[in-house]
């Protein structure tokens, strides 16, 4: 089962080339041969593109930069690049550019999905076997809330709505239906909830993430989707 892999990305020129590097050579350490990288950008002012390209020259795996919006929108980043996958790439993934999230983790899941035991893989933090480091105290109460709230969530149970590693197979994407302002930061998780929902199989695994962000998330914008979302979910779904 080939695997696509989506990197959303904006204004990443320093982190990007060494997260593809990475990413490769976790790819590689754990057999998984059948890969293509697509580096969705929403809205970069910088050199990302540049070096998405000049790292596609020296990474042993399809590297495809996809210009999805100018807008500063992660979610639609990640939708729109799995929604024009080429055929045949049967599950779809995506991770942040920083590599936060240990790219071994990607391998466990879709291997999950590809022998049978699972539609849909999510990265957990608060998974009892996860090594969180450096994460600072108030990402730790902002997940923490989070976690705490989407568990509530009816029809799906999901731990860590904000962690930047999730697949999918794609036959299970294709009958997703998001509402036109469910985009965001909160896109894959609200995506998730919705397939669970519907009777997709969902399973949480462990990782081991490092916190990188160097102040660049914003916690509050991203804090702001994933309230509408779960309103959303809880209210008007």
């Amino acid at each position: 089962m080939p695997l696509l892999i989506v990197i959303p990305v904006r204004n990443e020129e320093r982190r990007l080339g060494p997260g593809l590097a990475r990413l490769a050579e976790s790819l590689q350490a754990n057999g998984c041969l059948d890969a293509m990288v697509v580096v969705s950008d929403n809205g970069s002012t910088d050199w990302t593109r540049a070096v998405a390209i000049e790292s596609a020259a020296r990474i042993p795996y399809r590297v495809v930069y996809h210009r999805a919006t100018d807008g500063a929108d992660k979610g639609l980043a990640i939708f729109s690049a799995w929604e024009s996958a080429p055929e045949g790439y049967d599950v779809l993934a995506y991770c942040d550019a920083d590599m936060a999230t240990d790219p071994e983790a990607l391998v466990r899941g879709y291997r999950l999905i590809a022998e049978g035991k699972a539609d849909l893989v999510a990265g957990s933090r608060w998974h009892q076997e996860s090594q969180v480091i450096g994460r600072s105290w108030k990402r730790t109460l902002i997940s923490a809330t989070l976690s705490c709230f989407w568990r509530m969530l009816p029809g799906a149970r999901m731990t860590d709505p904000g962690c930047g590693l999730k697949l999918v197979r794609r036959s299970s994407f294709a009958a997703l239906k998001m509402p036109a302002d469910a985009r965001g930061f909160s896109f894959g998780a609200e995506a998730f909830v919705r397939l669970a929902r519907a009777g997709a199989r969902l399973v949480e695994i462990p990782v081991r993430w490092i916190d990188d962000d160097a102040g660049r998330i914003r916690l509050g914008k991203a804090a702001g989707d994933y309230a509408r979302a779960w309103w959303r979910l809880t209210w008007k779904s």
